[in-house]
């Protein structure tokens, strides 16, 4: 093999690589969701590029500028990343309706430990992160975002202790028992 392939291939498998966001979702119908996300961005862009190429085809052809400018970005891709030595576990909640009965939620998102989870999501959508190092809902943090102004998000788990109050702590002044 010539090493000119060999170094495309090598590039093109870690591109490849790279690429699978949603290898961290253990939701069905979320990570069917991400699949459609990115099929739908990857058709616009080829969809916007032909039409590109075709406006400038037209123009060299005829003279008559044809103009076309593509349509505003329509997903953004988003880095979670879990600075922990713990899965993070993600449940991400919108009021964005994805289609006619379900919404752009993503659910069971399992980061493992020192890594990031890329997410491709809807641009201007607010979404409610749930996170935390346990499977359990009481201990998860909330952080709201907008991915309009977000492109990297580093979840820290909140410390917490244990707030419950001892009695000697209720004591009246007088330390009378």
């Amino acid at each position: 093999m010539k090493p000119k392939t060999l170094y495309l291939l090598i590039i093109t498998l870690l591109i490849l690589n790279s690429c699978n966001s949603y290898r961290y979702i253990y939701d069905p119908d979320s990570k069917q969701r991400q699949h459609k996300l990115q099929n739908t961005r990857a058709g616009n862009a080829c969809g916007d590029i032909f039409l590109f190429m075709g406006s400038v085809f037209v123009e060299a052809v005829s003279g008559i500028y044809v103009g076309y400018v593509p349509e505003r970005q329509e997903f953004k891709r988003i880095k979670l990343v879990n600075p922990t030595l713990d899965t993070m576990y993600v449940n991400m909640v919108t009021d964005l309706i994805w289609d006619k009965e379900n919404y752009c939620d993503f659910w069971d998102i399992r980061i493992p430990p020192n890594d990031r989870c890329r997410l491709l999501l809807p641009v201007d959508a607010n979404y409610n992160i749930y996170f935390g190092t346990s499977d359990n809902p009481e201990e998860d943090g909330l952080l709201e975002i907008n991915t309009t102004e977000k492109r990297k998000i580093t979840l820290f788990p909140t410390v917490t202790r244990d707030t419950t109050e001892t009695g000697l702590q209720n004591l009246p002044p007088d330390n009378k028992f």
